[in-house]
């Protein structure tokens, strides 16, 4: 009978430490009393098994040394990716009282740009997600940076609130799709043992666009088009990441993956079965993905949805509690959001360290009781030293948070949908977490803290109002963390398309000097320009979607 948690084997062979625990592709779940009492019982003594034998195993060196030079250009450019979506993101939080001013409506109104963006992002997700996992790394990739450098420009020609919140909500789409993409071009081709690391600092780029959204606030605040000239500006850094995309090819391992599909065409003709693939077809496979791993579907996105609103609940209306509640000047708010976002980064790469030792599980709850800890300290303490001291490691907690989550969420999703099924879980998430700075805008009305001469509230505490929301959010996520699943190194390709990969290796490293690749075409080529491969190369398939 199955467990609902899925049998572990050892693989001493794929890697290179013998007790490090494998989970295989998952069985089909059973749903009944005894597998979910049996499933309860491990909940608590699966977090006990720690893979730490040697302190040098705390190192993330020697495994980034195994990183080639097109291992880290092609990191760095999904890196940028989502540094750019995220900064584009936080322009609006920054400058959201600017924008109100200028489109003669209130803050609260503006808010509603950001949930905006929140909720269109699962449609981004679907689309770019099956478009990356079936046909290509580098197009969709193009296609949401040039998404987002012509949005970016238009938003500085919004005249009115309607244009500004059609514009962002387009802008969804694209940072829902950029997710996907830029996750699968920064971890593609990345080593076994670097997934860890690669994984917080990957998601370090969140807090990166939030630091830069901010400086760079302070840098044209005072131009003529102020917050126009901002958003104009920003269209730089998408431009240059078509540029630069534009000049590498697919990935290493996508493009073995699009050979060895090309292998499966060749020996499904031959075998009489091959069906040529439609829309109804590939919809049809949808299905049969989503009603196999719809409990794993269901809790994906309900785990993503406490982590999103995390991230926003502590991060979004924070600029508004310095500016309008504690009122610090335009310097003190611009230094306080630098320091928070430098203690996220530190969250980020920290945590990804340590979880190759703790696990995903642990690492998460380990953050979410340091950040619970800091709530307090962080927003109802109103000295200097609280309010960037706990908020320094209340922001490290949050980021280490989802620097886990990257890897968590890939090793986590079916091997076939990876792209998909991880990218949609985030952005559902999202999407469940998408009036969280509407949410807390009203939230704070109810705790006003100065009246005017009328009787009218004019100052909200919005500090206690984040303090409580972001407060029960850490214990959300602690539990939906605790009650869930782990596949820790679990091997992220099919079977099937693994043993093609390999075939397709032998191909290229001309063991197999009598096999060709066929294109859809006809074409035929003999040999990849790649160059030899690992065992462990064999493994990687593409990250997240995300991621958030």
């Amino acid at each position: 009978m199955h467990k609902l948690e899925e049998s572990v084997t050892r693989q001493d062979s794929i890697h290179e430490d013998p007790d490090d625990v494998v989970i295989e592709d998952e069985q089909e779940i059973i749903l009944n009393w005894p597998n979910i009492v049996e499933y309860s019982k491990t909940r608590f003594t699966s977090l006990t098994h720690l893979h730490l034998h040697a302190v040098g195993d705390l190192n993330p060196l020697p495994s980034l040394r195994e990183m080639s030079w097109n291992n880290w250009n092609f990191f760095f450019m999904g890196f940028v990716a989502w540094f750019s979506a995220s900064f584009d993101f936080f322009l609006t939080a920054v400058s959201g009282t600017y924008i109100a001013q200028s489109l003669d409506v209130s803050t609260a109104d503006i808010t509603w740009g950001l949930s905006a963006v929140l909720m269109v992002r699962s449609a981004g997700a679907v689309i770019f997600g099956l478009w990356t996992d079936n046909y290509s790394r580098k197009w969709p990739f193009i296609t949401t940076a040039a998404m987002f450098c012509a949005l970016q420009i238009g938003t500085g020609f919004c005249k009115t609130y309607q244009q500004f919140m059609a514009v962002r909500a387009i802008s969804g789409i694209a940072m829902g799709g950029t997710y996907a993409t830029a996750a699968a071009t920064s971890m593609d081709d990345a080593p076994l043992k670097a997934r860890s690391f690669l994984s917080g600092l990957f998601f370090s780029a969140y807090a990166f666009g939030m630091i830069f959204a901010a400086i760079f606030w302070r840098a044209f605040e005072s131009t003529k088009h102020s917050w126009k000239a901002l958003f104009w500006f920003s269209s730089c850094f998408p431009f240059i990441l078509i540029c630069w995309r534009l000049v590498f090819p697919e990935t290493r391992y996508f493009t073995r993956v699009l050979k060895a599909r090309e292998l499966i065409k060749q020996d499904q003709i031959e075998a009489g079965v091959y069906v040529k693939p439609t829309l109804k077809t590939k919809w049809g496979s949808v299905k049969a993905m989503l009603k196999k791993d719809w409990l794993l579907f269901t809790y994906l996105v309900i785990l993503l949805a406490g982590t999103n609103y995390l991230t926003h609940a502590s991060q979004d209306m924070y600029p508004t509690m310095l500016r309008s509640q504690l009122e610090w000047s335009l310097d003190a708010q611009t230094v306080a959001i630098v320091v928070v976002n430098l203690g996220a980064i530190c969250g980020g790469l920290i945590a990804g360290t340590f979880m190759e030792v703790t696990g995903r599980r642990l690492a998460i709850l380990i953050c979410c009781v340091i950040g619970g800890c800091f709530v307090y300290p962080a927003y109802m303490m109103h000295n200097n030293s609280a309010v960037l001291g706990g908020g320094f490691f209340l922001f490290f907690a949050v980021i280490g948070v989802w620097g886990v989550l990257p890897i968590h969420l890939s090793e986590l999703s079916p091997p076939d949908a990876r792209a998909l099924v991880s990218g949609l879980a985030y952005q559902l998430g999202n999407l469940a977490s998408s009036a969280s700075s509407t949410i807390e805008t009203r939230l704070a009305k109810l705790w006003p803290l100065e009246w005017d001469a009328e009787g009218n509230p004019i100052k909200y505490d919005y500090a206690k109002t984040i303090a409580c929301f972001t407060g029960a959010v850490f214990i959300y996520v602690f539990i939906t963390t605790f009650i869930g699943p782990e596949k820790f190194h679990r091997d992220l390709s099919s079977p099937l398309l693994k043993t093609y990969i390999e075939k397709v290796i032998e191909i290229e490293e001309g063991r197999d000097p009598e096999a060709k690749f066929v294109t859809s075409s006809g074409d035929t080529s003999e040999q990849a320009s790649y160059g030899k491969a690992t065992h462990e190369e064999i493994e990687l398939d593409c990250y997240p979607q995300e991621k958030k």
